[in-house]
Protein backbone atom coordinates (compact mmCIF):
# COMPACT_ATOMS: atom_id res chain seq x y z
CA UNK A 1 0.00 0.00 0.00
CA UNK A 2 2.74 2.37 0.91
CA UNK A 3 4.67 1.50 -2.25
CA UNK A 4 1.60 2.18 -4.34
CA UNK A 5 1.11 5.57 -2.74
CA UNK A 6 4.73 6.44 -3.33
CA UNK A 7 4.53 5.43 -6.98
CA UNK A 8 1.33 7.41 -7.39
CA UNK A 9 2.85 10.50 -5.75
CA UNK A 10 5.97 10.19 -7.87
CA UNK A 11 3.88 10.07 -11.01
CA UNK A 12 1.87 13.06 -9.86
CA UNK A 13 4.93 15.20 -9.41
CA UNK A 14 6.32 14.11 -12.77
CA UNK A 15 3.03 15.14 -14.34
CA UNK A 16 3.19 18.51 -12.58
CA UNK A 17 6.69 19.20 -13.89
CA UNK A 18 5.36 18.57 -17.37
CA UNK A 19 2.53 21.02 -16.78
CA UNK A 20 4.98 23.64 -15.45
CA UNK A 21 7.15 23.22 -18.52
CA UNK A 22 4.11 23.62 -20.73
CA UNK A 23 2.96 26.76 -18.94
CA UNK A 24 6.50 28.17 -18.94
CA UNK A 25 6.69 27.64 -22.70
CA UNK A 26 3.32 29.34 -23.16
CA UNK A 27 4.40 32.26 -20.94
CA UNK A 28 7.61 32.75 -22.94
CA UNK A 29 5.67 33.57 -26.11
CA UNK A 30 4.32 36.97 -24.93
CA UNK A 31 7.63 37.70 -23.20
CA UNK A 32 9.48 37.20 -26.47
CA UNK A 33 6.89 39.27 -28.27
CA UNK A 34 7.31 42.08 -25.74
CA UNK A 35 11.09 41.89 -26.18
CA UNK A 36 10.68 42.07 -29.96
CA UNK A 37 8.39 45.08 -29.70
CA UNK A 38 10.78 46.78 -27.26
CA UNK A 39 13.75 46.28 -29.57
CA UNK A 40 11.96 47.75 -32.57
CA UNK A 41 10.66 50.64 -30.47
CA UNK A 42 14.23 51.43 -29.39
CA UNK A 43 15.28 51.44 -33.02
CA UNK A 44 12.41 53.77 -33.87
CA UNK A 45 13.33 56.13 -31.01
CA UNK A 46 16.95 56.21 -32.20
CA UNK A 47 15.89 56.90 -35.79
CA UNK A 48 13.56 59.66 -34.63
CA UNK A 49 16.35 61.31 -32.62
CA UNK A 50 18.65 61.30 -35.67
CA UNK A 51 15.90 62.64 -37.93
CA UNK A 52 15.00 65.38 -35.42
CA UNK A 53 18.64 66.46 -35.13
CA UNK A 54 18.87 66.70 -38.92
CA UNK A 55 15.64 68.74 -39.16
CA UNK A 56 16.79 71.06 -36.35
CA UNK A 57 20.13 71.72 -38.06
CA UNK A 58 18.45 72.31 -41.43
CA UNK A 59 15.90 74.74 -39.96
CA UNK A 60 18.60 76.69 -38.10
CA UNK A 61 20.78 76.91 -41.22
CA UNK A 62 17.87 78.10 -43.33
CA UNK A 63 16.70 80.68 -40.78
CA UNK A 64 20.23 82.05 -40.41
CA UNK A 65 20.21 82.86 -44.13
CA UNK A 66 16.67 84.28 -43.97
CA UNK A 67 17.75 87.89 -43.47
CA UNK A 68 15.01 89.57 -45.52
CA UNK A 69 11.77 88.75 -47.29
CA UNK A 70 13.64 88.51 -50.59
CA UNK A 71 15.93 85.80 -49.15
CA UNK A 72 13.20 83.16 -48.71
CA UNK A 73 14.32 81.13 -51.74
CA UNK A 74 17.93 81.12 -50.54
CA UNK A 75 16.86 80.10 -47.03
CA UNK A 76 14.79 77.22 -48.39
CA UNK A 77 17.62 76.07 -50.66
CA UNK A 78 20.08 75.99 -47.75
CA UNK A 79 17.67 74.00 -45.55
CA UNK A 80 17.11 71.56 -48.42
CA UNK A 81 20.85 71.05 -48.85
CA UNK A 82 21.24 70.23 -45.16
CA UNK A 83 18.42 67.70 -45.31
CA UNK A 84 19.75 66.14 -48.51
CA UNK A 85 23.05 65.46 -46.80
CA UNK A 86 21.34 64.10 -43.69
CA UNK A 87 19.07 61.87 -45.78
CA UNK A 88 22.13 60.19 -47.29
CA UNK A 89 23.50 59.40 -43.83
CA UNK A 90 20.16 58.15 -42.52
CA UNK A 91 19.54 55.75 -45.40
CA UNK A 92 20.65 52.52 -43.70
CA UNK A 93 19.33 49.02 -43.13
CA UNK A 94 16.94 50.56 -40.60
CA UNK A 95 15.02 52.46 -43.28
CA UNK A 96 13.16 50.97 -46.21
CA UNK A 97 13.75 54.12 -48.32
CA UNK A 98 15.50 57.51 -48.03
CA UNK A 99 13.81 60.01 -45.70
CA UNK A 100 11.53 62.54 -47.36
CA UNK A 101 11.22 66.18 -46.28
CA UNK A 102 9.65 69.52 -47.08
CA UNK A 103 10.87 73.01 -46.16
CA UNK A 104 9.02 76.32 -46.00
CA UNK A 105 10.18 79.89 -45.36
CA UNK A 106 7.60 82.16 -43.72
CA UNK A 107 7.39 85.84 -42.82
CA UNK A 108 5.08 86.62 -39.89
CA UNK A 109 4.72 89.35 -37.27
CA UNK A 110 4.28 89.35 -33.52
CA UNK A 111 4.03 92.34 -31.24
CA UNK A 112 4.98 94.66 -34.08
CA UNK A 113 8.16 92.73 -34.88
CA UNK A 114 8.77 90.93 -38.15
CA UNK A 115 9.72 87.28 -37.75
CA UNK A 116 11.53 85.22 -40.38
CA UNK A 117 11.20 81.48 -39.84
CA UNK A 118 12.02 78.24 -41.63
CA UNK A 119 10.08 75.02 -40.98
CA UNK A 120 11.36 71.57 -41.91
CA UNK A 121 9.06 68.53 -41.84
CA UNK A 122 10.73 65.14 -42.34
CA UNK A 123 9.57 61.53 -42.45
CA UNK A 124 11.38 58.20 -42.55
CA UNK A 125 10.07 54.63 -42.54
CA UNK A 126 11.76 52.15 -40.23
CA UNK A 127 11.78 48.57 -41.44
CA UNK A 128 10.45 46.21 -38.73
CA UNK A 129 12.52 43.24 -37.66
CA UNK A 130 10.85 41.12 -34.97
CA UNK A 131 7.54 43.01 -35.34
CA UNK A 132 7.05 41.95 -38.95
CA UNK A 133 4.30 39.52 -37.99
CA UNK A 134 2.14 42.57 -37.17
CA UNK A 135 3.56 45.45 -39.21
CA UNK A 136 6.22 45.63 -41.90
CA UNK A 137 7.34 49.22 -41.27
CA UNK A 138 6.92 52.03 -38.73
CA UNK A 139 6.65 55.67 -39.93
CA UNK A 140 8.72 58.24 -38.03
CA UNK A 141 7.80 61.92 -38.42
CA UNK A 142 9.43 65.09 -37.04
CA UNK A 143 9.17 68.87 -37.52
CA UNK A 144 11.46 71.75 -36.63
CA UNK A 145 10.98 75.52 -36.87
CA UNK A 146 13.79 78.04 -36.43
CA UNK A 147 13.17 81.76 -36.18
CA UNK A 148 15.28 84.78 -37.04
CA UNK A 149 13.51 87.83 -35.53
CA UNK A 150 14.12 91.42 -36.59
CA UNK A 151 15.49 94.31 -34.56
CA UNK A 152 15.54 98.01 -35.35
CA UNK A 153 18.81 99.77 -36.05
CA UNK A 154 19.19 103.56 -36.15
CA UNK A 155 21.85 105.54 -38.04
CA UNK A 156 22.45 109.17 -37.10
CA UNK A 157 24.75 111.44 -39.10
CA UNK A 158 27.13 113.67 -37.15
CA UNK A 159 29.20 115.37 -39.84
CA UNK A 160 31.12 115.31 -43.11
CA UNK A 161 34.42 117.20 -43.22
CA UNK A 162 36.53 116.22 -46.21
CA UNK A 163 39.51 118.54 -46.08
CA UNK A 164 40.49 117.41 -49.56
CA UNK A 165 37.14 118.55 -50.97
CA UNK A 166 36.27 115.01 -51.96
CA UNK A 167 32.73 113.76 -52.48
CA UNK A 168 31.92 111.14 -49.83
CA UNK A 169 28.91 108.90 -49.27
CA UNK A 170 28.13 106.28 -46.61
CA UNK A 171 26.28 103.01 -47.37
CA UNK A 172 25.37 100.02 -45.24
CA UNK A 173 25.21 96.39 -46.37
CA UNK A 174 24.86 92.83 -45.13
CA UNK A 175 28.34 91.31 -44.94
CA UNK A 176 28.55 88.40 -47.42
CA UNK A 177 28.86 85.03 -45.70
CA UNK A 178 32.15 84.37 -47.48
CA UNK A 179 33.61 87.75 -46.49
CA UNK A 180 33.80 88.96 -50.09
CA UNK A 181 33.07 92.43 -51.45
CA UNK A 182 29.31 93.13 -51.43
CA UNK A 183 27.57 93.71 -54.73
CA UNK A 184 26.53 97.22 -55.68
CA UNK A 185 22.88 96.15 -55.53
CA UNK A 186 23.27 95.17 -51.87
CA UNK A 187 24.46 98.65 -50.80
CA UNK A 188 21.92 101.01 -49.23
CA UNK A 189 22.75 104.72 -49.23
CA UNK A 190 22.62 106.44 -45.86
CA UNK A 191 24.31 109.82 -46.31
CA UNK A 192 26.14 111.88 -48.92
CA UNK A 193 27.92 115.23 -48.71
CA UNK A 194 26.91 116.12 -52.27
CA UNK A 195 23.16 115.63 -52.21
CA UNK A 196 20.26 115.74 -49.81
CA UNK A 197 19.37 112.54 -47.99
CA UNK A 198 16.18 111.35 -46.31
CA UNK A 199 17.29 112.98 -43.07
CA UNK A 200 20.07 112.87 -40.55
CA UNK A 201 18.47 109.92 -38.76
CA UNK A 202 17.56 106.70 -40.56
CA UNK A 203 15.92 103.69 -38.90
CA UNK A 204 15.48 100.31 -40.50
CA UNK A 205 14.99 96.66 -39.55
CA UNK A 206 17.65 93.98 -39.57
CA UNK A 207 17.43 90.37 -38.57
CA UNK A 208 18.98 89.20 -35.32
CA UNK A 209 22.44 87.90 -36.10
CA UNK A 210 22.68 89.82 -39.36
CA UNK A 211 26.16 91.32 -39.69
CA UNK A 212 26.00 94.90 -40.97
CA UNK A 213 29.00 96.54 -42.60
CA UNK A 214 29.58 100.07 -43.88
CA UNK A 215 31.03 101.34 -47.12
CA UNK A 216 32.58 104.73 -47.82
CA UNK A 217 32.45 105.86 -51.43
CA UNK A 218 35.10 108.49 -52.09
CA UNK A 219 35.43 110.54 -55.28
CA UNK A 220 38.70 112.46 -55.59
CA UNK A 221 37.99 116.17 -55.94
CA UNK A 222 34.28 115.51 -56.19
CA UNK A 223 33.47 118.85 -54.52
CA UNK A 224 36.48 121.02 -55.36
CA UNK A 225 38.63 119.74 -58.24
CA UNK A 226 42.32 119.02 -57.74
CA UNK A 227 44.78 116.92 -59.71
CA UNK A 228 45.96 114.04 -57.54
CA UNK A 229 45.56 112.80 -53.98
CA UNK A 230 48.32 111.36 -51.79
CA UNK A 231 47.46 107.80 -52.87
CA UNK A 232 47.72 108.49 -56.59
CA UNK A 233 43.98 108.87 -57.02
CA UNK A 234 43.37 111.15 -60.01
CA UNK A 235 40.72 113.83 -60.20
CA UNK A 236 37.26 112.28 -60.52
CA UNK A 237 38.28 108.69 -59.71
CA UNK A 238 36.12 106.66 -57.33
CA UNK A 239 37.48 104.66 -54.40
CA UNK A 240 35.51 102.23 -52.20
CA UNK A 241 36.30 101.34 -48.61
CA UNK A 242 34.53 98.46 -46.81
CA UNK A 243 34.45 98.17 -43.04
CA UNK A 244 34.63 94.34 -42.95
CA UNK A 245 37.80 94.15 -45.06
CA UNK A 246 41.27 94.46 -43.56
CA UNK A 247 42.39 96.98 -44.47
CA UNK A 248 39.20 98.74 -45.57
CA UNK A 249 41.15 100.27 -48.49
CA UNK A 250 41.97 96.86 -50.02
CA UNK A 251 39.83 97.54 -53.09
CA UNK A 252 40.85 101.20 -53.42
CA UNK A 253 44.59 101.08 -52.75
CA UNK A 254 45.88 97.52 -52.74
CA UNK A 255 49.39 98.52 -51.60
CA UNK A 256 48.18 99.95 -48.27
CA UNK A 257 48.59 97.28 -45.56
CA UNK A 258 47.22 99.06 -42.48
CA UNK A 259 43.81 100.32 -41.48
CA UNK A 260 44.09 104.06 -42.05
CA UNK A 261 40.37 104.47 -42.70
CA UNK A 262 38.13 103.53 -39.81
CA UNK A 263 37.69 103.80 -36.07
CA UNK A 264 34.54 102.62 -34.28
CA UNK A 265 34.00 103.40 -30.60
CA UNK A 266 31.11 102.22 -28.40
CA UNK A 267 29.76 104.87 -26.07
CA UNK A 268 30.02 102.59 -23.03
CA UNK A 269 33.78 102.06 -23.46
CA UNK A 270 34.84 105.65 -22.82
CA UNK A 271 37.24 105.53 -25.77
CA UNK A 272 38.32 108.48 -27.88
CA UNK A 273 39.28 108.79 -31.54
CA UNK A 274 43.04 108.69 -32.25
CA UNK A 275 43.99 111.12 -34.98
CA UNK A 276 47.14 110.88 -37.05
CA UNK A 277 47.42 107.09 -36.73
CA UNK A 278 47.00 103.92 -38.74
CA UNK A 279 46.21 100.55 -37.16
CA UNK A 280 47.25 96.93 -37.63
CA UNK A 281 43.69 95.63 -37.23
CA UNK A 282 40.06 96.58 -37.65
CA UNK A 283 38.19 98.04 -34.67
CA UNK A 284 36.03 95.67 -32.61
CA UNK A 285 32.87 97.17 -34.12
CA UNK A 286 34.00 97.36 -37.74
CA UNK A 287 30.70 95.57 -38.35
CA UNK A 288 27.69 95.52 -36.07
CA UNK A 289 25.51 92.57 -35.05
CA UNK A 290 22.49 93.84 -33.14
CA UNK A 291 21.83 90.53 -31.41
CA UNK A 292 25.29 90.77 -29.84
CA UNK A 293 25.23 94.46 -29.01
CA UNK A 294 21.63 95.42 -28.12
CA UNK A 295 21.24 98.90 -26.68
CA UNK A 296 24.75 99.97 -27.67
CA UNK A 297 25.55 103.19 -29.50
CA UNK A 298 28.65 103.00 -31.68
CA UNK A 299 30.28 105.99 -33.39
CA UNK A 300 32.03 105.40 -36.71
CA UNK A 301 34.85 107.72 -37.75
CA UNK A 302 36.03 107.55 -41.38
CA UNK A 303 39.15 108.93 -43.01
CA UNK A 304 38.81 109.06 -46.80
CA UNK A 305 42.60 109.10 -47.47
CA UNK A 306 42.44 112.20 -49.63
CA UNK A 307 44.74 115.17 -50.09
CA UNK A 308 48.39 115.41 -51.04
CA UNK A 309 49.35 114.29 -47.55
CA UNK A 310 46.94 112.09 -45.61
CA UNK A 311 46.14 113.86 -42.34
CA UNK A 312 44.40 110.76 -40.85
CA UNK A 313 41.97 112.98 -38.97
CA UNK A 314 39.01 110.51 -39.08
CA UNK A 315 36.39 113.22 -39.55
CA UNK A 316 35.54 112.83 -43.22
CA UNK A 317 32.33 110.98 -42.32
CA UNK A 318 31.11 110.55 -38.75
CA UNK A 319 27.87 108.83 -37.74
CA UNK A 320 26.42 106.76 -34.91
CA UNK A 321 24.67 103.39 -34.96
CA UNK A 322 22.27 102.24 -32.25
CA UNK A 323 20.69 98.80 -31.98
CA UNK A 324 17.33 98.30 -30.28
CA UNK A 325 17.08 96.10 -27.24
CA UNK A 326 18.36 96.10 -23.69
CA UNK A 327 22.09 96.26 -23.13
CA UNK A 328 23.43 93.02 -21.70
CA UNK A 329 20.43 90.96 -22.82
CA UNK A 330 22.69 88.83 -25.08
CA UNK A 331 19.93 87.74 -27.45
CA UNK A 332 20.76 84.68 -29.48
CA UNK A 333 21.03 84.94 -33.24
CA UNK A 334 18.56 82.29 -34.37
CA UNK A 335 16.43 80.08 -32.12
CA UNK A 336 14.45 76.87 -32.45
CA UNK A 337 10.87 77.62 -31.53
CA UNK A 338 9.53 74.08 -31.98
Amino acid sequence: MNNALRLSASGYWRDRRGVFALWFGVAMIPMMLFAAVGLDLMRAVNLRAQLQAAADAAALAGATAFTSASASAAATAIANRYMAGAATQLTTSSTSSPPTYTTAANVTSSGGATLYSVTVAAQATMTSSLMKMWVNAVPVRVTATAQNPTLSITFTLSSFASNAADADAIYYYTVPSDGSVPSTASLTLLYSNTSSTSGKTVTTLVTAGQKIGFALKNVTGGITPYLLNGYLGFQGTTHWFYSHLMPPSTQAYSWVSQNCNLQAIASDTGGAVKNGSCFSALPSYATVNCSQSPGKTITYYWNDMGGLIDDKDYNDAVFTVTCSGKAGSNRSNVVLVK
